[in-house]
């Protein structure tokens, strides 16, 4: 690459010599700075507890207990399907109601999907708002915090909630706080790679490096290392937090007779967490400030118009794009059979509470295992991020098609003791597969536009989930759930094939010499 630079300073397109020194600095990729200041034990520790506080709301409430009260609460309020002036019989087998919102009729079983769809279409504007603004300064965080207690506060108003007739209240919730989580979540992966950059063991074979002793080679191998472990470290607290409040919750249904307003509380009480361990996070973590934004910029269109520019340049990044169009679709397909998972069990297999309890606990409990057996084997076998990625996709593609074996009537969710060892498998899965996915986007992104490109990561991840519920949503409308899983498995097999053509160390290239190029000063912002 050097070569290249000191033939463009040939041509026309002159360089400076500062900015020939950025380019050489960005071909090392060692990101060299005096005043590097390696991160402490508590840190981290500060950055892993914000994983211990949200992580359960994810578990708890919008993957276990949200699809659940919706329904309840929409049913409890509903009608009968084929006649509106009866009111709806969650008793019946099966049983299929509507709910009236504005002038539509919608099944009390899709209303929580339709709501998911509304808080992602949210996200999406959210995230492109503040990502660029947020790596400025020391926003990255304040912005975290701000979104930690709007969503925690959210979730605590569940409480409030006495009657089914609120039902609409219920989704507005849901809405806002996931709107919230989204958004906190998508800052909170932003810090893997300033985390990662300024960890001891990076700082210091970077310093080996610089003196010799050891390869660009041992660098990135220890870079991929400390990202991997941050990635997966943060995971499993966050699942084990998750399992512990859903015992919790479960236990608060089963003194409460298995209420939907038992629930509620559960929700609320994992709000309240949410609210108290963000606060270590608050004191502890640390900042990691980019650069100062410029006086007369305006704060709300900033984000847009630099995002706009990155678009406008995304030739330049093709790897990373590559990448992000592959994870939208692939990430959808694997929250979508979460939701039809819920639901599946409710309405076949007519599961109480308490067993979709302990179902919802089986799933975070094997996710937790399943990030370590992941990481040790990836370790044993030294192999790349995204070959772990591409192993654990292939094997998530098998649950769909089991449950759509299912219409043989002999085997795949047939019975209702295969429900238990299809979650342990889902959850062996679910965790390497986030953790892995959001390490090998993180190192195709740009060094300091961490939360702009994470924030499309947020829609491509959080946020692309969407186009599943919605379209799920209209095929189980007036057929078999088993349906729709066949939108999930197309969903999951498309994407692998992209993932393999994603070049990664022409990735990690690109994104280092886009950082320097394109700074806001060189881009006239």
């Amino acid at each position: 690459m050097k070569t290249e630079v000191h033939e463009n300073n040939n041509s026309s397109q002159e360089q400076t010599p500062s900015v020939k020194g950025d380019l050489e600095r960005s071909d090392n990729s060692l990101d060299t700075k005096p005043d590097q200041k390696a991160l402490t034990k508590r840190e981290i520790q500060g950055w892993l507890a914000y994983a211990i506080a949200a992580e359960p709301y994810s578990v708890v409430c919008i993957s276990t207990l949200a699809p659940i009260i919706l329904e309840a609460l929409a049913s409890g309020y509903g009608r009968q399907y084929h006649n509106h002036d009866q009111p709806c019989d969650t008793n019946e087998e099966d049983y299929k109601c509507v709910i009236k919102v504005g002038t539509l009729w919608l099944d009390t079983a899709s209303f929580s999907l339709y709501c998911i769809s509304v808080s992602v279409f949210l996200q999406a504007f959210v995230f492109i708002s503040m990502g660029a603004l947020a790596d400025h300064g020391t926003r990255r965080k304040t912005f975290l915090i701000t979104f930690a207690f709007i969503g925690s506060i959210s979730t605590i108003l569940f409480s409030a909630i006495r009657t089914a007739s609120l039902f609409w209240f219920a989704g507005v919730l849901v809405i806002v706080s996931n709107v919230a989580f989204g958004a906190s979540w998508v800052l909170y992966y932003a810090f893997i790679p300033t985390l990662t950059r300024d960890h001891p063991e990076v700082l210091d074979v970077k310093k080996n490096v610089e003196a010799g002793v050891e390869t660009w080679a041992d660098y990135q191998f220890v870079r991929d290392k400390i990202s991997n472990s941050l990635s997966s470290h943060s995971m499993a607290v966050g699942y084990g937090a998750g399992v512990c409040l859903l015992i919790v919750a479960a236990g608060i249904a089963v003194a409460m007779g298995q209420t939907t307003y038992s629930l509620q509380l559960g929700m609320a009480l994992t709000g309240l967490w949410w609210f108290l361990v963000s606060f270590f996070t608050l004191k502890f973590m640390p900042s990691q400030p980019g650069q100062p934004l410029s006086g007369n910029v305006n704060l709300f269109f900033y984000s847009w118009k630099r995002l706009g520019k990155t678009l406008y340049e995304a030739k330049l990044l093709k790897e990373t794009f590559k990448y992000l169009i592959a994870w939208f679709i692939l990430s959808d397909g694997s929250s979508t059979i979460i939701s039809l998972a819920i639901f599946m069990g409710k309405k076949k297999f007519l599961l109480d509470n308490t067993q979709l309890m302990i179902g919802a606990i089986l799933v975070p409990l094997s996710a937790l295992i399943g990030t370590y057996i992941w990481l040790f084997i990836q370790r044993q076998f030294k192999l790349t991020s995204k070959q772990m990625l591409l192993i654990i996709s292939t094997a998530f593609v098998l649950v769909p098609v089991y449950v759509l074996a299912g219409f043989s009537g002999v085997f795949g969710l047939v019975y209702k003791v295969e429900i238990w060892p299809c979650l342990v498998y889902f959850g062996l899965m679910l965790g390497p597969f986030q953790s892995f996915s959001r390490v090998m986007y993180a190192a195709l992104v740009p060094k300091g536009k961490e939360s702009e490109f994470f924030s499309l990561y947020g829609i491509t991840d959080k946020s692309s989930s969407w186009l599943g519920p919605l379209i799920t949503g209209a095929i189980i409308e007036n057929n078999d759930t088993r349906w729709g899983f066949v939108f999930p498995l197309c969903m999951m097999l498309f994407p692998l094939v992209l993932i393999m053509w994603v070049d990664v160390e022409k990735g990690i290239k690109d994104a280092e010499r886009f950082s320097v190029e394109h700074s806001d000063e060189k881009d006239g912002l």
